[in-house]
């Protein structure tokens, strides 16, 4: 194989997962993360994104005490430039609000879950990866 070919091959492969990304279907008002986040975790929470016109929110959804240290990574294609950055601390039935138009690509890289918040005694759950898309 030629060094060309060699080179050709993972490029390939990268723009057609990337353009599956791009192409996944985009939900107005609410997407899920795919695949779920907390789906090992627990008992039951829910990590969420939801774009009304160009507000988007992330929500952290647990039993009363639950915590997490998990934060979503987002990179925004719509406004002057395309814009990286994060949604801060996630808190327990309070959601993060930024102001992003256009098509937004949303990733939890990792975290943990602690259903029963720092100072229970049920053990943290290791998040998975998710992500989704708005716009």
């Amino acid at each position: 194989m030629s060094t060309l070919a060699a080179f050709a091959r993972p490029v390939a492969v990268a723009a057609l997962g990337a353009a599956a990304l791009f192409a996944a279907p985009a939900a107005a008002s609410a997407a899920p993360f795919m695949p779920d986040p907390l789906a090992n975790c627990k008992p039951a929470a829910t990590l969420d994104v939801e774009k009304e016109g160009n507000q988007v929110e992330w929500e952290f959804e647990g039993p009363e005490k639950a915590t997490t240290d998990a934060q979503v990574t987002y990179l925004n294609i719509g406004g002057q430039a395309p814009t990286l950055g994060t949604s801060g601390p996630l808190t327990n039935g309070e959601g993060v609000e930024r102001e992003l138009p256009g098509f937004t690509g949303h990733l939890i890289p990792g975290g943990t879950y602690d259903p029963d918040g720092p100072n229970g005694q049920l053990e943290a759950c290791t998040l998975g990866f998710g992500f989704a898309v708005t716009q």
